[in-house]
C-alpha cells in the first residue's frame, strides 16, 4: 500500500507509556487493516472473532484485503449479550488450540462491545496473552467499549464480574461500519455519547440536545466528528488512570444502576446501551434526591436522555426495586461493602460518591420503572 494512502486515516493516541497504542478513525478505511498489521510487526496468524450480522458483511472485505503474509482464522459465536460467557470462552479456546494458534500471533475483534469484550478476554488469557486488535463496527464499540482495555465476560450473578485490563495493539475504527448497524444498536452507542456530553462536554450536548434522536448512520461527517470528540475523551480519560484507580471511575457514569437491570433480566429484552440510559436517568434522579443538583438541571438532563426511545421488557414496570439494589452489591465497583455509583454535580462535571441509605436508591429505580419510553 502506498505512503500516500495513510493520510487519510485520522489518529488518536492513548497514552500508556510501553502499552500505547493508537487509535485509528476515519471512513472506508477498512483497507488500511494489512498496513497496519505489518507496521505492528507481529506475527502472522490472524483469529478473526466476530459474529454472523457483522461477518456477512466485512469478513471478506478483510480477508481479501489481506496478502499471502497472513493466515486468517474466522470464528463467529452467537449475536448477543450471552455470548459473554465461560462455555464461549472455552470454545474460542479450543479452536485456537485445535488450530495451533501461537502466542505472536493476534485475535482481531470484529464486531461491537460483546465481540470485543468477550475476544479481548481470550486474547488476555490464552497462553498467558496474545495481540489484540480491535475492529469495532457498533457505535458503542467505537466510541466507547473498543478504548481502554476492559475486557471480560459476565456472570451469572453479575456483568462483567470475570476479566482483566488488557490492551489493544491498536484500534481501527471505520465510520462506514455504522451504515449497516440496526437501529437498536445504534441507540445503544448512542447511550454512550450521551454519557461523554454529561460528564465532559457540554458542547457536544449543545449540540445533540433538541435532536439527539435525528442523527442518523447515514450522516457520516457528523457522526465522523462525534467519534473524534468520544474518543478523544475517552483515551484522554485512560491515559491518566489506567487502571481505574481515581478519574476513570467517571465513566462508569448511570453504568453501576444499568448492570443490575441486565442482570435482573437476565440481559434480555433491552441492549446494554438502553440499560445505560435508564441507569444514567436514576443517577440524575439520584443526584437531586440528594441535593447535588437543582431539579431545572435534573429536568434538563432527563429530557435530553429521554429524546432516545426504545421498547421496554413487558415485565419492566414489575421490577422489584429491592432486588436490584442488591445485585449492585455485587457490582465490581462495590468498596468496604458499600455501593458506589458517579452522580451529576453540573453539566460536564460528575463525582463518584459513597451510597449509605439504600432508600434513595430504591426510589431511584422506582422512578424510572414507572416510566414508559416507547
Amino acid at each position: 500500500m502506498k505512503t500516500e494512502k495513510m493520510q487519510t486515516l485520522n489518529r488518536i493516541q492513548v497514552a500508556l507509556g510501553e502499552r500505547s497504542y493508537p487509535v485509528y478513525h476515519g471512513t472506508d478505511i477498512m483497507g488500511h487493516l494489512g498496513h497496519l498489521l505489518k507496521e505492528a510487526n507481529i506475527g502472522r496468524q490472524i483469529a478473526i472473532i466476530s459474529v454472523p450480522p457483522v461477518s456477512v458483511h466485512y469478513l471478506n472485505t478483510i480477508v481479501t484485503g489481506l496478502d499471502d503474509q497472513w493466515e486468517t482464522l474466522h470464528h463467529d459465536v452467537p449475536d448477543g449479550e450471552m455470548s459473554k460467557s465461560l462455555p464461549v470462552a472455552d470454545e474460542l479456546y479450543a479452536w485456537l488450540i485445535q488450530n495451533r494458534f501461537e502466542r505472536g500471533s493476534t485475535i482481531l475483534a470484529l464486531g461491537g462491545g460483546v465481540v470485543g469484550d468477550l475476544a479481548g478476554f481470550v486474547a488476555a488469557t490464552y497462553l498467558r496473552g496474545v495481540n489484540l486488535v480491535h475492529l469495532p463496527t457498533s457505535l458503542l464499540a467505537q466510541v466507547d467499549s473498543s478504548i481502554g482495555g476492559k475486557v471480560g465476560i459476565n456472570h451469572r450473578m453479575g456483568k462483567n464480574l470475570i476479566g482483566s485490563f488488557y490492551q489493544p495493539r491498536f484500534v481501527l475504527t471505520d465510520i462506514a461500519a455504522l451504515r449497516t448497524l440496526p437501529a437498536d444498536e445504534f441507540i445503544c452507542g448512542l447511550g454512550e455519547v450521551v454519557k461523554y456530553a454529561i460528564i465532559r462536554n457540554e458542547g457536544l450536548y449543545e449540540e445533540l440536545n433538541g435532536n439527539l434522536a435525528d442523527l442518523q448512520a447515514d450522516n457520516t461527517e457528523r457522526l465522523e466528528r462525534i467519534v473524534k470528540i468520544c474518543t478523544e475523551i475517552k483515551a484522554g480519560i485512560v491515559s491518566r488512570d489506567e487502571y481505574e484507580s481515581g478519574e476513570r471511575a467517571v465513566l462508569n457514569f448511570g453504568h453501576t444502576f444499568g448492570h443490575a437491570l441486565e442482570t435482573y433480566f437476565n440481559y434480555q429484552g433491552f441492549k446494554h446501551g438502553q440499560a445505560v440510559l435508564l441507569g444514567m436517568c436514576c443517577a440524575i434522579d439520584l443526584s437531586l434526591r440528594l441535593g447535588m443538583i437543582r431539579e431545572s438541571l435534573a429536568g434538563d438532563l432527563l429530557g435530553f436522555i429521554r429524546q432516545v426511545t426504545f421498547d421496554l421488557p413487558a415485565t419492566f414496570h414489575d421490577a422489584d426495586p429491592e432486588k436490584l439494589v442488591e445485585l449492585m452489591r455485587i457490582d465490581k465497583k462495590v468498596k468496604d461493602g458499600k455501593i458506589n455509583v458517579i452522580l451529576v454535580e453540573s453539566l460536564g462535571k460528575v463525582k463518584r460518591e459513597t451510597i449509605t441509605d439504600t432508600t434513595f436508591l430504591k426510589e431511584s429505580f422506582q422512578s424510572i420503572l414507572k416510566e414508559d419510553r416507547g
